[in-house]
């Protein structure tokens, strides 16, 4: 389970409004090359967003919405031996200052091929959640200068 913190210089609010645009997640994670809304709600349980990063094409659906303090969402387009995936962000304020932290948690199925893959994705997982926490602190750092 890949946990990746970051303190950004700014209150959750802020935060938190970056991450509440749902669909716009191109347009401050480097990583994502690509996203849109396939759903009316943009926002919320359930709201669905199509990313593109790469050759990779997922579906991220809401499964938690806690505003101004957690998201999660599951994503769909991985190898199905992976398992489940779950991306949740957690936003916490002290003095103006939030610290974020991404956790994604990986279940994989009950046998050793899942779980070498399952392995395999969390490293990956990681390396991404690293970029899209730089993401986001950049430009909500950026847009309270």
């Amino acid at each position: 389970m890949p946990v990746k913190k970051r303190r950004i210089a700014a209150p959750a609010a802020k935060v938190w409004a970056v991450l509440a645009d749902f669909p716009a997640i191109a347009t401050w994670a480097p990583n994502v090359d690509h996203s849109t809304a396939t759903t009316e709600a943009h926002e919320g349980i359930g709201a669905v967003r199509r990313v593109q990063s790469g050759r990779i094409t997922l579906l991220e659906t809401v499964v938690d919405w806690q505003p101004p303090r957690l998201l999660s969402y599951s994503l769909d387009g991985l190898p199905p031996i992976a398992g489940s995936v779950v991306t949740t962000w957690t936003l916490d304020e002290v003095d103006g200052i939030t610290k974020v932290t991404v956790t994604t948690t990986i279940t994989s199925r009950p046998n050793p091929i899942s779980r070498f893959v399952g392995r395999a994705l969390s490293r990956q997982l990681g390396r991404a959640a690293k970029q899209m926490i730089g993401g986001l602190a950049a430009r909500v750092e950026e847009a309270a200068k």
